[in-house]
């Protein structure tokens, strides 16, 4: 569709222009194929919003550009779970109409024409009154729109006429047209010609008399008769109101989940970001020195999506959950990926459908400050959402004081498993802060070591609630570390608040939103729990993260308590037995690593750290063969290849060391060592140690 030359800009996108600040030039960006420029300039140009426009363009490979159309379309489906999207139909086929129907009359395509424009953004009109071959007049159409309620525009007169006989038809525009326009060669009175234009349209079409004053029509013409100007601002606003209206009530939010969400999930998910609510608290293990996080993250019911089974009436999802926790620097310290998988029939969907879905899980962590992050990503429909917190982990038994955290009700000390569990029983956290106003509401402050709490309720202020002064205050005593404060909320306002809890010295905050709602809905949804009940698991996760940060004295701490409570942890005497031979202690690892192999007698990490410690230990004989059980487990590297080489000419197997180090030398003949062992093995006598 090649872009016509025409020294008129249409009027819709003229008014546009007038009411909108210029773009700012869009970044450097990925070039467009043909086919997106196509896509982006031609087939939706109409209906994608400036937001989206921008977004599109600074997109930086294929595949974004191909997510973000579908993610366009999906926006814009009147009905997700059927197979077809009825808007995409429609706007494809008013394009069809358009192209083949309305640009009859010039070389300009139909779509570019202002009735194509105007077809295309609001569909055909209710009522069509052509004046095509009426004298005196220029050849005319006259569309009617009812009011689109879900557009926000009123009941519409669009008026089309060629001017001057000639080109496509253009869109009457009250800022620079008057009736006398519609008609050639007519002659008026001076002072006159607006009135006796309009009455002798009156004449022919009362519709189009009124057309030619105001597109409103369900509004009397006669105040617009008279100050033309009046009608001139409200037509722009009109005009800017059209060209607006496919877009003006979408949530362009998804927009800024793509930009948080570039480089953390695939492009089929970039631009299905879906809002949620999360919440992280620090609450304390079966021990006073063992802290965990717990976590959760709430999506509404209404960005939800389940897939349903063909044949079936049950509906189903995978998700994808990743976690991610580092330093405020940004090092990394401990991450977990898990995939659960979500079945309902009918009955458990008619159960909770209209509740929140939640997330909810928990992990240890070490004491320090850092940065929380988690992406949950549903199949079903390729959505994501995110969620990120600051944590600060406490260190040792000492007093703790944390944020205030809404619940659902009071600890139910019935409730089974170990996820968001206190000593007083399992809690369910109220992951956006919201509150029914008139309904109590329950604040918890996880607060070992406190003998009382001090609670306060302050109006949200933008500069520092705590200037303002509290509507509520209570003490609040700590029992089995927790403090419980039950808020009425009868005698407050809706509104935004802050809750303030303090003890000692220490203070923490958070928010809380009151609603004219009769309730809130409590969230369904799965868990995953870390048991720190099981043998030796707790230090060994501790360790694993001190390992991570370089800590290795902690590290090996950690370890050898986990190795205490449980003598079967492998990875325990691995990570061990690598720094015991770091530390030049090889028979020390000989006697961590020889029951790890006998537990997992193919894990091939196992097999070169022990074959290393008896190798270094002056036991060759067992170094080459626990070598030779890795090489026909894994690719043979150089350094495979080497260590067996050594160690079978050191356990006086010259023969069978000649074979593997031919072999390093053919994949790396840089090796001048390799290469004089290699020549005295060849000469016969004894090779050095190594």
């Amino acid at each position: 569709m090649p872009a016509p030359c025409c020294p008129r800009l249409p009027a819709l996108l003229l008014a546009v222009a007038i009411l909108t600040a210029p773009l700012a030039a869009a970044q450097d960006s990925f070039p467009l194929s043909d086919e997106h420029k196509t896509w982006l300039d031609e087939e939706v140009v109409y209906i994608i919003s400036d937001r989206e426009k921008n977004a599109f363009e600074r997109l930086q490979s294929e595949a974004e550009r191909e997510a973000f159309i579908a993610s366009f379309w999906q926006r814009r489906d009147p009905e997700p779970l059927t197979p077809e999207n009825e808007y995409r139909i429609e706007h494809y086929e008013r394009i069809a109409y358009a192209t083949e129907r309305l640009g009859r009359e010039s070389a300009t395509p139909g779509w570019m024409t202002d009735r194509g424009r105007t077809y295309i953004i609001l569909g055909p009109p209710e009522e069509r009154e052509v004046f095509d071959s009426v004298p005196a007049l220029y050849p005319a159409e006259l569309w009617f729109y009812l009011a689109r309620d879900e557009k926000l525009l009123p009941p519409l007169y669009i008026l089309f006429f060629r001017e001057f006989n000639a080109g496509p038809y253009i869109q009457y525009n009250h800022l620079f047209h008057e009736p006398e326009d519609l008609m050639p060669a007519q002659s008026f009175t001076p002072g006159e010609s607006r009135f006796e234009a309009f009455e002798f349209l009156q004449e022919m079409s009362p519709q189009l008399a009124h057309a030619s004053i105001t597109m409103r029509a369900d509004r009397g013409i006669q105040a617009s008769l008279v100050q033309p100007d009046i009608e001139q601002l409200q037509t722009q606003t009109l005009l800017s109101d059209i060209a607006r209206s496919p877009h003006r009530l979408l949530d362009t939010g998804w927009i800024n989940g793509a930009e948080t969400g570039r480089g953390l999930v695939e492009s089929e998910y970039l631009f299905n970001f879906v809002p949620s609510a999360g919440v992280t608290r620090v609450l304390q293990g079966p021990t006073p020195e063992s802290w965990f996080v717990h976590y959760a993250i709430e999506i509404e019911p209404q960005h939800f999506t389940l897939a349903r089974e063909e044949e079936g009436n049950d509906y189903f999802t995978r998700f994808s959950l990743q976690g991610e926790v580092t330093t405020e620097e940004g090092e990394a310290v401990y991450d977990f990926s898990t995939e659960p998988f979500l079945r309902l029939n009918q009955s458990d969907l008619n159960r909770v459908g209209a509740r929140p879905f939640a997330y909810r899980g928990m992990f240890p962590l070490i004491a320090g400050r850092f940065v929380f992050r988690l992406i949950l990503k549903n199949e079903a429909r390729t959505e994501y959402t995110l969620f990120e917190d600051k944590v600060v982990m406490p260190e040792g038994a000492g007093p703790f004081l944390s944020r205030p955290l809404l619940l659902h009700g009071r600890p139910d000390p019935e409730a089974q498993g170990h996820v968001w569990r206190a000593a007083r029983g399992r809690i369910v956290p109220n992951s956006p802060g919201v509150g029914a106003l008139g309904t109590p509401i329950t604040i918890a402050v996880a607060a070992p070591g406190h003998a009382e709490v001090r609670f306060r309720l302050h109006p949200w202020s933008a500069d520092d609630s705590r200037s303002v002064p509290a509507v509520l205050t209570e003490d609040v005593a700590v029992e089995g570390g927790l403090a419980l404060w039950s808020l009425a909320t009868d005698p407050l306002d809706s509104g935004r608040y802050v809750l303030m809890a303090a003890s000692g010295e220490e203070e923490r905050s958070t928010t809380l939103d009151l609603i004219a709602r009769r309730s809130v809905a409590v969230p369904w949804g799965l868990t995953d729990s870390f048991d720190p009940a099981a043998p030796g698991a707790l230090p060994a996760a501790l360790a694993e993260q001190w390992l991570r940060l370089g800590d290795y004295g902690q590290a090996v701490g950690s370890f050898e308590a986990a190795l205490a409570a449980n003598p079967n942890l492998g990875r325990a005497r691995l990570v061990l037995g690598r720094l015991a031979l770091d530390d030049r202690e090889p028979l020390r690892a000989v006697r961590l690593l020889e029951p790890a192999l006998a537990q997992a007698p193919e894990d091939v990490r196992i097999l070169r750290v022990l074959g290393d410690a008896h190798r270094e230990s002056g036991n060759p004989a067992r170094a080459a063969e626990l070598y030779e059980r890795s090489l026909s487990l894994t690719a043979p590297g150089v350094e495979l290849l080497n260590a067996l080489g050594w160690s079978l000419a050191a356990a006086g197997e010259p023969s069978r060391a000649v074979p593997y180090l031919q072999r390093s030398l053919e994949a790396r003949p840089d090796q001048p060592e390799i290469r004089e062992l290699l020549a005295s093995l060849r000469r016969g006598p004894a090779p050095p140690r190594p």
